[in-house]
């Protein structure tokens, strides 16, 4: 039993040691360690599509080649700024194990020349610094599954461009989960925002088509988004979760 218990102690030690590692690595880049950059990898690619939170704040980016990057949504109006639709890039950042989902640190725009570095969220920041969000529908063909930092399933892009945000437990809800897979046509009701970046809706009900929608659960409080996994630390963002008022206006697509 004893030496089961030690064998036991060193697995989680060695885990510890090993996560700790990986978020350090973050953790000191995004404060501003400019050494600690140049250790973390690189990932380029063409810029299709931005990512946008419920609220309209970018907070990530899709690859021509279906790669996911991350951003904390306070750098969204210096990414709008210095990355376009069709730009080449080249990020610095860690990788989700398994998923091809990076949680970028640093951002070099080869087109305008231009670079974001994350430094931590600015004074003040809060999840209501961008648009007000309103109940929407949406629908279309899922392009791809999205991820969040830790490397779970928490949304769907669709092909055209829209972004559908569901809370991980969901990709377990057998009820949907011949929806929540690329090839499939799925249509979706919940509150969310459409501006110049594109659309992007909280989920509270999905389905096929609109006269068969399945409800689902909403996201779990407290407001605040703590990542999980290797690329959590520090620097991590807070993304909010809210649900639409009932007394708000029917949806509109």
């Amino acid at each position: 039993m004893e030496i089961r218990m030690t064998q036991l102690k060193l697995m989680l030690a060695a885990a510890t040691a090993t996560t700790m590692l990986a978020t350090g690595a973050a953790s000191a880049a995004t404060h501003g360690n400019r050494a600690a950059l140049k250790d973390l990898p690189t990932y380029s690619g063409t810029v299709a599509h931005f990512t946008i939170t419920p609220r309209g704040a970018i907070d990530g980016m899709i690859l021509s080649n279906g790669t996911e990057i991350l951003f904390p949504p306070y750098l969204s109006t210096e990414i709008a700024y210095a990355v376009k639709q069709g730009d080449q890039v080249t990020v610095r950042g860690l990788k989700a194990a398994g998923e091809p989902v990076i949680r970028g640190v640093t951002i070099n725009d080869a087109t305008t020349h231009q670079r974001v570095v994350d430094n931590g969220p600015p004074a003040g920041f809060g999840p209501h610094h961008h648009d007000r969000a309103t109940r929407m529908m949406a629908d279309g063909k899922v392009a791809q599954v999205l991820y969040d930092p830790g490397g779970r399933r928490n949304g769907l892009l669709l092909e055209n461009g829209t972004v559908l945000h569901l809370p991980p437990p969901e990709f377990g809800n057998q009820k949907i989960a011949a929806l929540l897979k690329p090839g499939a046509t799925v249509a979706a009701v919940g509150a969310g925002t459409a501006n110049a970046l594109g659309k992007a809706v909280m989920v509270r009900a999905i389905g096929p088509s609109f006269d068969a929608l399945t409800r689902i659960a909403p996201p779990h409080r407290p407001h605040r988004f703590k990542p999980r996994g290797p690329m959590a630390g520090p620097g991590a963002w807070h993304h909010a979760e809210w649900q639409p008022r009932p007394s708000q206006p029917a949806p509109a697509k």
